[in-house]
């Protein structure tokens, strides 16, 4: 059909059934919204848990690279520039980062099974 055609049958079902309708009272309407309202106070809240995560990275990064910047400082001042260069640092470091980076990894685990939890 043409959209032209049914706009006046529209026009005229609703010119029919506005009559018909109730009205809702002041008092009424009034409680349903202070129903709503009360509804929404008393939902629980949804917590965003990407702040903690980053938190949580920020930190545990931090902290890795003041430990590798300590084990490099102590390096150098024992074994000079010739040192930092080989394995002697390269593998404490490897491991401090490997060590972090899991431990990041399963913090940042913890706290998306922690919310899902909390959301159910």
């Amino acid at each position: 059909m043409d959209k032209n055609n049914i706009q006046p049958y529209d026009d005229m079902m609703k010119d029919l059934l506005s009559g018909s309708k109730m009205k809702a009272s002041e008092n009424l309407k009034f409680r349903i919204m202070q129903q709503i309202e009360t509804e929404k106070a008393l939902a629980p809240k949804k917590v965003s848990s990407a702040q903690p995560v980053i938190n949580n990275m920020f930190a545990i990064f931090g902290i890795m690279y003041a430990i590798i910047g300590i084990l490099g400082f102590y390096i150098y001042s024992s074994g000079g520039m010739d040192a930092l260069l080989s394995v002697k640092f390269f593998v404490p470091a490897l491991f401090v980062f490997a060590i972090c980076g899991m431990y990041w990894m399963l913090t940042a685990y913890d706290e998306r099974r922690r919310s899902r939890q909390k959301q159910d």
